[in-house]
């Protein structure tokens, strides 16, 4: 499997690269990331800062005109309650920041734990579907 890179020269010319507005927001959500997950690898891949777990994209940085998206790739998976999501159907949810306002970490790093507990763990990726995750019957 092919993967985006990885060092962190490219990550830092990713946020150089952004307006001033659309960084500042995308520096306050990749810190609430990192302190809710220290774990999560980061990459440059389809234009965006994604954040993997296990090998699989969980969320990515998402920069746009008027705001900076926190796009959450098993957002279909999480409980309404967990923060204002938008997005429909089996997809991606957005979590929206506005520019200029200060980003809600705390309600960040919740979504990042949600998203992380609602992942595929990595002692059960490659497991055949016939067979019994570990500690089933």
């Amino acid at each position: 499997m092919r993967t985006g890179p990885r060092s962190k020269a490219l990550i830092s010319a990713w946020l150089d690269f952004q307006p001033p507005a659309q960084r500042e927001v995308a520096v306050s959500l990749r810190s609430a990331v990192r302190e809710a997950e220290p774990e999560l690898e980061e990459i440059i891949r389809w234009g965006q800062l994604v954040f993997v777990w296990s090998g699989s994209p969980l969320m990515a940085i998402a920069p746009h005109r008027g705001h900076v998206n926190l796009q959450v790739f098993n957002g279909h998976l999480l409980p309404p309650d967990v923060a204002p999501l938008e997005g429909g159907g089996r997809g991606t949810r957005s979590y929206r920041c506005r520019l200029h306002q200060p980003v809600d970490v705390v309600q960040v790093q919740m979504l990042v734990a949600a998203s992380v507990a609602r992942a595929p763990r990595p002692e059960h990726i490659g497991l055949p579907r016939d067979e019994p995750e570990p500690g089933e019957p």
